[in-house]
């Protein structure tokens, strides 16, 4: 449903109205995206993209005059400057007498509680740390909280809570909150992610009954829909989701077998992502990685006989010019070596420090250079040429998965 809308103020405002979101354009220099319950998720303002995430932080993304990409985190001054600016255009808009659809969303949007959400969000959720690319619209469960490891010195996602695992009740309970937070916005997020870093490392018999009550609370897709009918389902189920997601650590793989896999893909897990960062040992433990290469590849393996799509992630620009020619050759060799093909994913996600990590720390005190944009872009480009699997759409997606990118 689309509507254009004389204001007071001599503006028009462009209403698009669909199953799972409202926009509201003032031309082309500046359009909102508010979710069914009138929450802000996005502003586009002349030339800056400005993402909300449910903990009320906000990302402006732009390009400046060179072209080059620019990352700022808005501060609570600015996003309080863009509620405001929100709120008032909304009131302007609710005076023209939009159509009653719409109204309906603008009269929650005007009265959305910031704040509120914001405190909400934190009492539902510990911190949602990071998700592939494509699950960034994903609903997140949480049926773990942290990593059972928290060894690999380049990250600190999850060094901020201790590791614990939900139980059934629990879970159901967890689920019960989500959907009472995000109220009708719910509909904007047609996939489930089952997080945190390494949910699947549950045993089995409680891993499972997880999976049960996440097919209790939302119609899943089934895995045949063919591709031209999987609007049509959505459509007709306005809170079904597309699947389940999580990822997976090696360790934590080589716990479950193939016939592990096969029974949470009939529950409907669709896309298992893992951290392989290198094909090259010596670096995977120097890095404190908690498996080897070799094991996520039979890993990878067991996950395709059970009929899963992959996301692989490499990291670029790690370790320096050390481990650069075995990280680049050994790499390729693993890639090279998974069944991968059209339905799965290879990210090459470049490194950056986290301060909160020791990484910094050991390459410095033993004389490895700081990594660089140039450096993880030569080590992505070295890695995809000796690839020699078959490009799309009868081989995986080669895509970037830049972490400064993350709002949820």
């Amino acid at each position: 449903m689309q509507h254009d809308l004389p204001l007071p103020d001599g503006r028009t405002a462009h209403l698009r109205l669909s199953d799972i979101a409202l926009t509201v354009g003032f031309g082309l220099d500046l359009v909102y995206t508010l979710d069914l319950s009138g929450r802000l998720i996005g502003v586009y303002r002349q030339g800056k993209n400005m993402r909300r995430g449910l903990d009320g932080r906000m990302l402006a993304r732009w390009r400046d005059e060179s072209g080059t990409r620019q990352r700022l985190w808005l501060a609570e001054e600015a996003i309080d400057q863009e509620l405001g600016a929100l709120k008032a255009d909304i009131a302007l808009i609710a005076k023209a007498q939009p159509p009653p659809a719409m109204a309906v969303v603008l009269c929650h949007a005007r009265h959305f509680d910031y704040a509120a959400d914001v405190a909400q969000f934190h009492q539902v959720y510990r911190p949602i740390s990071i998700l592939p690319p494509d699950q960034y619209q994903a609903l997140v469960l949480q049926a773990t909280e942290g990593c059972s490891f928290n060894t690999c010195t380049f990250c600190a996602l999850y060094r901020d809570r201790p590791f614990r695992i939900k139980h059934s009740q629990e879970f159901a309970l967890h689920i019960e909150e989500v959907r009472d937070f995000l109220g009708p916005g719910i509909v904007m997020r047609r996939s489930i992610f089952l997080a945190d870093a390494n949910a699947l490392i549950i045993p089995q018999a409680r891993l499972l009954p997880l999976f049960d009550e996440v097919a209790k609370a939302f119609a899943i897709m089934p895995e045949q829909t063919p591709a031209n009918k999987r609007k049509a389902w959505l459509h007709t189920h306005p809170e079904g989701v597309t699947g389940i997601y999580s990822f997976v650590d090696g360790l934590s793989a080589e716990r479950k077998s193939v016939d592990d896999f096969l029974a949470m893909r009939l529950r409907g897990l669709r896309r298992v992502y893992i951290g392989l960062e290198s094909g090259n040992e010596a670096l995977l433990a120097w890095l404190r990685k908690p498996s080897t290469a070799a094991a996520m590849l039979a890993d990878v393996k067991r996950m395709k006989a059970a009929g899963l799509r992959i996301g692989v992630i490499v990291l670029t620009g790690i370790g320096g010019q050390r481990f650069h020619e075995a990280h680049c050759a050994d790499t390729a060799k693993v890639l090279n070596a998974m069944p991968l093909d059209g339905s799965d994913i290879i990210y090459f996600s470049p490194f950056r420090p986290d301060p909160a990590a020791p990484y910094d720390a050991i390459a410095a005190a033993e004389g490895i250079e700081p990594p660089s944009p140039e450096f993880a872009q030569t080590q992505e480009q070295t890695i995809r040429a000796k690839l020699s699997l078959p490009p799309p759409p009868l081989g995986p997606k080669r895509v970037p998965y830049n972490l400064s990118d993350f709002v949820y």
